[in-house]
């Protein structure tokens, strides 16, 4: 079965995601002009969604006969853990698509859109996806922490991790209190989206709700990002990289200078959702990674076999297909003809500016090759050699390294099919070709792009804080899953833990 794809280029901005109405010029302006100069503007803004009293649902740990069913399994874990979540959910909502359903008796992946009964043409249309857009935009901020850092969180102080010589990273670290006291509990590392930091609104939420819910919590700011880039503007985004192993030092950190963290966790959204997907796979690879050409491994710490964010890895609406996205901007938008994809190139362009490139432009393209030209890596390592360590999916023939079946640890990706930015069909697409039972997926029929609060605000808190539980959470049921025990891909790469 031929999968529905849709068109690349739709990433909204506040309340210019009016431009996903297919109207004529004069009509889009005047529909611009009503939703900007009236009350209506802010249901665009970015919104405050703290986690409140009754929205948190706790799943109860598996019996004995449930946890010889889900054990070693991120998937059997997710199945349970919904049965017992999707009352949350609004009466059409609770149609999701779990991995189970992602893939036919053939192991084709399934149409998503079919399976939604969703066109995927009309997702960037207002009138037909008022939810998708709506959601997305509420989530995203329009606010930075660079110049300025971001108002103080009560309960969280500033932090200054190492992770190469000269360089730290910036965070705000928050502790878990029993009575007054610090208790052991894993650490949930925090990454906001590209070139997002700690003035997102929905990390500083998530922050309060993982310390209220028993959990340490440490909202990262990465090269490029934040505070980091305030002190370190010589020091270049690597799109994951780099960073990726920054994460490993991040993880190590937090264990062995802190004895009140007992092991640590991860969470992303968008491009960190992609960084999160990274770091399981960088955390299992093999010494002698196809992933990583030679002249990127003598930048690269060798693989080890302490485990890194050991109580599971979460990852929203992660950029799968991003090489289409990059394609996108290789020609300049305008305005009124792909207003979406126009305003994703004045993001690009702002950071451009911000960094004083040589050429300010749209593409992103070009401003991954400026900031691997200023990185440790410089002009002398091709940048398309480090594209194969970044991708998920094929692109244009080229291979992926079937990066997920090498994860050590419980991964679950979430995306939702009215994504008006990213295509559904890429994470069915990847769930076909990854056999690792400690990798699941799940399809919402809400949420948007990273807009999984303001879709259902308990559902979103309550999968999170499940899914770390020390008990009955992901990691605890495939704790006892040896490396030899995962099927089909890993036996056949030779997987050595």
């Amino acid at each position: 079965m031929q999968s529905k794809r849709r068109k690349r280029g739709s990433l909204p901005a506040g309340p210019g995601l009016v431009i996903g109405l297919t109207v004529g010029r004069w009509a889009l302006t005047a529909v611009l002009q009503i939703m900007l100069f009236s009350p209506m503007a802010c249901v665009f803004d970015e919104k405050s969604l703290p986690m409140c009293p009754g929205d948190l649902v706790r799943v109860p740990p598996p019996d004995e006969r449930e946890l010889r069913t889900i054990a070693g399994s991120t998937r059997g874990w997710l199945a349970r853990t919904h049965r017992h979540l999707e009352h949350l959910l609004p009466e059409r909502g609770k149609l999701v698509m779990p991995t189970e359903q992602m893939t036919d008796a053939d192991g084709r992946p399934r149409d998503v859109y079919a399976y939604f009964q969703k066109d995927p043409a009309t997702l960037n249309i207002l009138t037909k996806n008022w939810y998708g857009i709506t959601h997305t935009a509420q989530s995203a901020s329009r606010s930075e922490a660079i110049d300025h850092p971001a108002p103080p969180w009560p309960g969280f102080k500033q932090v200054w991790i190492p992770v190469a010589d000269e360089v730290e990273l910036s965070g705000r670290l928050g502790f878990a209190q029993t009575d007054g006291e610090i208790h052991r509990a894993d650490c949930i590392v925090l990454l906001p989206g590209l070139f997002g930091d700690n003035a997102v609104i929905r990390t500083r939420d998530l922050a309060r709700a993982l310390r209220s819910a028993g959990l340490h919590v440490l909202a990262l700011e990465l090269r490029g990002h934040g505070q980091t880039e305030m002190r370190y503007p010589d020091v270049y985004y690597n799109f994951g990289l780099v960073e990726t192993q920054d994460l490993m030092k991040v993880s190590e950190w937090l264990e062995d200078h802190n004895p009140r963290i007992r092991g640590t966790g991860l969470v992303g959204f968008c491009w960190g959702g992609n960084l999160a997907m990274l770091a399981a796979w960088f955390d299992g690879r093999r010494p002698d990674d196809p992933s990583i050409p030679p002249d990127v491994a003598r930048h690269l710490d060798p693989p080890c076999s302490r485990r890194h964010f050991a109580a599971g890895t979460l990852a929203f609406s992660p950029v799968l297909r991003w090489e289409e996205i990059m394609d996108l901007t290789d020609v300049q938008h305008d305005m009124w003809v792909n207003p979406s994809a126009f305003f994703f190139q004045e993001t690009i362009k702002s950071r451009m500016r911000r960094k004083v490139y040589p050429e300010v432009s749209g593409n992103l393209r070009r401003l991954i090759a400026y900031e691997f030209a200023r990185s440790i890596f410089t002009r002398s390592l091709p940048v398309d050699e480090m594209y194969q360590s970044l991708r998920f999916l094929p692109y244009r023939g080229l291979p992926t390294g079937d990066k997920l079946e090498f994860a050590r640890t419980a991964v679950l990706m979430v995306t939702a099919v009215n994504d008006p930015f990213l295509c559904a069909q890429d994470l069915t697409d990847l769930m076909a070709m990854t056999e690792n039972p400690r990798v699941a997926g799940l399809i919402l029929r809400g949420g948007g792009h990273i807009g999984f609060g303001p879709y259902k605000r308990p559902y979103f808190y309550s999968l999170i804080i499940n899914f770390f539980d020390p008990h009955s959470g992901a990691a605890a049921c495939i704790h006892e899953l040896k490396p030899t025990d995962a099927p089909g891909r890993n036996r056949e790469l030779g997987m050595e833990r």
